[in-house]
């Protein structure tokens, strides 16, 4: 199963490219643009199952990647990482399908756990 971060947080990177237990993934990492085009090639390209998406690296534009990736890919799953604490942005992001929203600093085993269910989920759907 495939997972992509966008981020250039180091923590966030190397949380998710630790090794899962339960499945045989390959992480990639995306962090050359912040370019919604060149974000959006990538994802559609990389095709992943699981989307790993930092808020702080492609605000304010994150929504808007965000809402275009999952009109064109429903069934990717998006864990979505912040520092932003504003409630709006919480609402806004939820309305889009996010499987699991993540306040920095994280907590490694939290955001573990969220991939680790992702993956058990997504391994019993049948596309």
């Amino acid at each position: 199963m495939q997972i992509l971060v966008i981020s250039n947080d180091k923590k966030i990177i190397n949380t998710v490219s630790c090794p899962l237990d339960i499945a045989d993934c390959v992480t990639n990492v995306y962090n050359d643009s912040r370019d919604p085009l060149d974000i959006l090639s990538t994802v559609c390209l990389a095709n992943p199952a699981i989307l790993v998406i930092d808020d702080d690296f492609l605000e304010p534009q994150t929504s808007h990647i965000l809402s275009s990736i999952k009109k064109i890919m429903q069934k990717i799953a998006v864990i979505f990482v912040t520092s932003d604490t504003n409630i709006e942005l919480g609402r806004e992001v939820s309305q889009l399908g996010v499987y699991y929203y993540a306040l920095k600093p994280l907590e490694n085993d939290a955001m573990i756990d969220a991939l680790k269910s992702i993956i058990l989920l997504k391994s019993k759907v049948q596309y």
